[in-house]
């Protein structure tokens, strides 16, 4: 299967194309609205307009692009993050969803002085610039959905050059600091703002979201069951028995059937995971016992204390003196 991008992206890019007063030639426009009922477009074809894009020479084109996008303009996975508790949540979300949004490159997060970092790497090779400064313009639009307030970055990376005046780069990213030249494309958010939880999560929602979401992932990469439950436990490991059945559109029941039927334990699974995640969260120096049993989803804290001891011989405190 060749890669594609969502069809509601690429009307989105037609709509603020066409408010801007910006003409895309007929024969591409032709060849775009061929695909309107399949669902995907193929990414060579949105390629092609991006390329057309690039040639019109308008300064801060993808900035304003990203600016204008709204949760709707990226399938299920808008309403998905829009959902998501906090920003991390919606950025773990981004990194194992973002395939059904666009299949044009890939995101990471790391950790570093400044704070939480979301990186990107480009697979496409055409008009580069003006995509990346979409994505990223997108991206901190996205983040003040999530948050339900003005948060900026605390910085933006571009591997390019400058492609506009810096008051466009401070329109999309505010006081940001914005550097260019650099060995990856990133934006970074700080400790307060990656964290910030303005409202309980909709168990319900959620779990409807993640359902539509990992049916359109799993109709661009087939998995197997096992690695379906798997990756839904890798990247959020804070979800229930409950929210992981759902998600997969079955019942507990017939989860630990089918599970049962690979010779795969679902709890043996879910706790080897979660022991991934709690040995390689409790290096970092601002993390808690409290903040990791919520972020695995452990319903208090002497829960996770007790499997956090079987699943190492000690206590967290003290773990964590021998590292």
């Amino acid at each position: 299967m060749s890669a594609s991008v969502t069809q509601s992206f690429t009307h989105a890019i037609l709509n603020q194309l066409q408010q801007l007063g910006i003409h895309i030639s007929p024969p591409l426009l032709t060849l775009i609205r061929q695909h309107n009922e399949q669902g995907r477009l193929p990414l060579a074809i949105q390629d092609s307009l991006w390329m057309e894009l690039e040639s019109h020479r308008i300064e801060g084109l993808g900035l304003k692009i990203g600016l204008s996008m709204l949760p709707q303009n990226f399938d299920s996975i808008g309403f998905l993050l829009l959902s998501s508790p906090s920003l991390s949540v919606a950025v773990d979300s981004l990194i194992n969803y973002s395939p059904i949004i666009g299949e044009g490159g890939v995101f990471a997060k790391a950790h570093s002085k400044e704070g939480w970092c979301l990186q990107y790497e480009a697979i496409f090779t055409s008009a580069v610039s003006i995509r990346i400064e979409a994505i990223f313009s997108s991206i901190a639009t996205g983040a003040r959905w999530v948050a339900g307030k003005n948060i900026t970055p605390v910085a933006v990376y571009f591997s390019h050059e400058p492609q506009a005046p810096m008051t466009l780069y401070k329109q999309a990213f505010g006081n940001a600091r914005v550097c260019f030249n650099q060995p990856q494309n990133a934006i970074v958010y700080d400790e307060v703002d990656w964290h910030f939880r303005q409202r309980e999560v909709n168990s319900a929602v959620q779990a409807q979201m993640l359902s539509l979401a990992n049916q359109q992932l799993a109709q661009l990469k087939p998995q197997t069951f096992v690695e379906q439950v798997s990756a839904l436990l890798t990247h959020q490991p804070w979800l229930s028995r409950a929210q992981i059945a759902a998600s997969l559109a079955v019942s507990e029941r017939t989860l630990q059937r089918r599970l049962s039927d690979l010779n795969v334990n679902y709890q043996t699974l879910s706790q080897d995971i979660r022991k991934q995640h709690a040995l390689a969260q409790i290096t970092k120096p601002n993390i808690t016992q409290a903040s990791l049993a919520e972020y695995l989803g452990y319903s208090d804290e002497s829960a996770f204390a007790k499997a956090f001891k079987r699943w190492t011989g000690m206590g967290f405190r003290e773990y964590r003196l021998k590292q």
